[in-house]
């Protein structure tokens, strides 16, 4: 792809200032779909290569989704709460800013064209495989087990709820995702491939095999060091806003602990 304009969503900025053309934009996830939709809105062409990415209804039953996902505790689930560990490397579910919901067919519906993971790219075509009707899928059933969930906290809070409306963002669509696409029609790529921290200033030995930091709860992996911040420190909330505050004030307490205890010790020397 080295003839066509790329960046990464970090660097994206507004749908005029990419070349004339289709844009790619590589991934489905809140970068992802959030860029794709300002593409569509600013008249560009957009074909969006998707990925099995979870997705939240915003509204639910008259009720703010995530103010019933922080009653029901679901940002306090811990790790040892998960049936699998994998699931904390999973991708962020897609939660449009704005009271706005944002689906896949959504999406399409609004002119872009849908496509199955980028699996190979050659100097003439950029191929996908065949899972976006999939991946469609797999988000559907992550906001349908949300919905359950928040069904069941209503009915065990007595919360005054209206019954379910129909959401237009869950409406099917009919795909007709492309197996390629010549690089000659592209004007640029967007690579919407996630982010991740960069942690390379600090000694290796404090990191763990893929490069992240080691860490008991808060705890970095030598005394007196501590984190907050990171993806699943102690529970689902700890890398949002709201779930800082509780990890912060752990390491307020611990962090006073250590002072004292290393004051007690200066004394006793003496």
């Amino acid at each position: 792809m080295g003839r066509v304009t790329q960046l990464h969503s970090a660097g994206y900025r507004t749908p005029s200032e990419l070349p004339d053309g289709v844009v790619l934009v590589v991934g489905s996830g809140q970068s992802g779909c959030q860029i794709s939709e300002d593409l569509l809105e600013g008249g560009r062409r957009v074909l969006l290569a998707t990925s099995p990415v979870g997705r939240v209804p915003v509204r639910h039953r008259g009720h703010d989704t995530v103010e019933l996902l922080h009653a029901v505790g679901f940002f306090d689930h811990t790790p040892a709460d998960l049936p699998d560990p994998a699931m904390m490397r999973a991708h962020q579910p897609i939660l449009a800013p704005g009271g706005r919901a944002l689906s896949l067919q959504a999406l399409a519906r609004a002119g872009a064209t849908l496509a199955g993971r980028l699996v190979a790219v050659d100097d003439r075509q950029a191929r996908f495989d065949g899972s976006a009707a999939a991946n469609v899928a797999a988000g559907d059933a992550f906001a349908t087990r949300i919905r359950t969930m928040l069904d069941e906290l209503i009915a065990r809070s007595s919360r005054p709820a209206p019954p379910a409306e129909p959401d237009e963002v869950d409406r099917p669509v009919e795909l007709d995702p492309p197996a390629a696409v010549e690089l000659g029609e592209l004007g640029a790529v967007v690579w919407c491939t996630g982010f991740t921290g960069d942690f390379s200033w600090l000694d290796p030995a404090l990191l763990d095999d893929a490069g992240r930091p080691r860490h008991t709860g808060c705890a970095g992996a030598l005394p007196g060091l501590w984190y907050v911040g990171l993806r699943w420190l102690t529970h689902r909330g700890s890398a949002t806003l709201p779930g800082i505050p509780k990890d912060a004030a752990a390491v307020a307490d611990a962090l006073t602990a250590h002072l004292r205890a290393g004051t007690h010790a200066t004394r006793g020397a003496r």
